[in-house]
């Protein structure tokens, strides 16, 4: 199995659990705010807990990103005790362009346009992950129905 299909899984979690989080009509900085306050209270949404969020300096663009990290939350890792792949250390990042970096030409309107802007997904150290037993544990803790019936790659974050 590719590592394609652990990385849309991942997405499409992220994307669902900030789908019930986030009000995507709502402005950029609130819901930076939000997304900032949750990161550093290891808030933990239902699937997921978030982690840390920061920002960093992209060498090659000379920009700042902006990193959420999220791990699945306790309840989610419940599902799967039984698992012989270590979930409690699996890490994932959102990857933005920082707000206050994008032209102005090209700046989004609401939370749902800047998080269409993902640069990427980052999963931390996936080369030590069996790819096809990950999936194979997140498909038994999380029901991926939706997303096999849409195309949803990359992101679809629409307003309401």
């Amino acid at each position: 199995m590719e590592q394609a299909q652990l990385f849309k899984r991942l997405l499409a979690i992220t994307e669902d659990e900030f789908t019930s989080f986030l009000d995507f009509d709502d402005n950029i900085t609130r819901a930076l705010m939000k997304l900032d306050r949750a990161a550093r209270t290891r808030h933990i949404i239902d699937a997921v807990q978030l982690e840390d969020m920061w920002q960093q300096l992209d060498e090659e663009s000379q920009t700042f990103n902006l990193y959420i990290a999220m791990r699945l939350s306790p309840k989610t890792l419940w599902g799967c005790l039984e698992s012989d792949v270590e979930l409690n250390c699996l890490q994932w990042r959102l990857v933005l362009p920082k707000y206050a970096d994008i032209p102005v030409q090209s700046k989004p309107t609401c939370t749902a346009e800047y998080l269409a802007m993902m640069k990427q997904l980052e999963i931390v150290d996936i080369e030590k992950y069996d790819v096809e037993k990950t999936c194979a544990d997140l498909e038994k803790v999380y029901d991926f129905t939706v997303h096999k019936q849409e195309v949803r790659w990359p992101f679809t974050w629409t307003t309401q």
